[in-house]
């Protein structure tokens, strides 16, 4: 399916603007309507510290129509005129509705921060879109400097990360994708060889059997489903995917990450796992996620 519709969330802060720069390059490069959202704070109902004369709706269609002016001159520059949604309530909750409603087929945000030891449990509202939100999820963190390049794909057999592959591949048609499977090998089986006698040379031999074994396998996968992109390599390391991944975001020939996040049960909608958390945590690049939630919404509308 093309991106015709994208739907950035801007909250007012610092990351903004590369945010918005990321946004309109995306909406441009598709031809996509962009539609920007911010979610407005509630005014207290009562503040001790407000003058007592003041007029709390005046000041409250002030604030939306700062917010407005704001978000139309982060957006100034796509080709399509932006559409403005100003919304009041919780952030995630918000922008999860909006997205669906407008069919969105791509949400971009900023990576948020916790503010408190709940976010720190629960997670941040970035945490929560990119958990539950019914589209791909992009999460930006680097300065724009043109289309993404080159993206790196983290590919095991499941059906979430060939979603993933599918829409970095949409998402930027002509980068180079390099397709990373990690292959973990427990330290402890390790070192248990090592006990029981085993060369390392043995050992090497086992760990590169293992590397073919698992390239077999999604090479496999692949055929089944469809052949792997004519500008993507498949490259197989070992060690942590999680940690291997993020070592691989903060190279500087990439650019964009590409993860699927797997679990659509009760307990993934609060946790993420493990690889994802490791990734958009501190990875060192924009982070491209497709959620359980997004693959079986979009399985569902075929």
């Amino acid at each position: 399916m093309p991106i015709k519709t994208i739907v950035v969330a801007l909250a007012a802060t610092d990351d903004d603007q590369r945010i918005a720069e990321r946004a309109v390059q995306l909406a441009n490069q598709h031809q996509a309507q962009l539609i920007g959202v911010h979610v407005l704070d509630s005014l207290p109902p009562q503040d001790d510290g407000l003058p007592s004369a003041i007029d709390t709706a005046a000041l409250a269609n002030a604030m939306r129509e700062q917010s407005e002016v704001q978000l139309r001159q982060l957006l100034v520059h796509a080709h399509r005129p932006a559409s403005i949604q100003l919304e009041t309530g919780k952030p995630h909750e918000a922008i999860e509705q909006i997205a669906a409603r407008c069919h969105a087929d791509l949400l971009i945000i900023g990576p948020g921060v916790a503010r408190n030891l709940r976010e720190n449990v629960f997670g941040s509202t970035a945490d929560r879109l990119v958990r539950q939100a019914p589209c791909p999820v992009l999460v930006v963190r680097r300065e724009v400097a043109g289309p993404y390049a080159r993206v790196a794909v983290g590919l095991d057999p499941s059906r979430h990360a060939q979603q993933a592959l599918h829409h970095a591949a949409q998402l930027s048609p002509g980068a180079a994708l390099e397709l990373i499977h990690a292959v973990q090998i427990p330290q402890p089986f390790i070192q248990a060889m090592l006990r029981a006698g085993t060369p390392k040379a043995e050992i090497e031999r086992y760990r590169r059997a293992r590397a073919r074994m698992a390239r077999q396998q999604i090479m496999e996968i692949f055929n089944e489903r469809g052949p792997l992109p004519d500008n993507s390599r498949l490259k197989i390391i070992h060690g942590d995917p999680g940690l291997s991944l993020l070592r691989i975001s903060r190279m500087k020939s990439i650019d964009l990450v590409a993860i699927g996040t797997q679990g659509a049960g009760a307990v993934s909608q609060l946790v993420l796992g493990s690889v994802a958390r490791k990734v958009l945590s501190a990875a060192g690049s924009d982070v491209l996620t497709v959620s359980a939630a997004a693959v079986e919404l979009r399985r569902s509308c075929f």
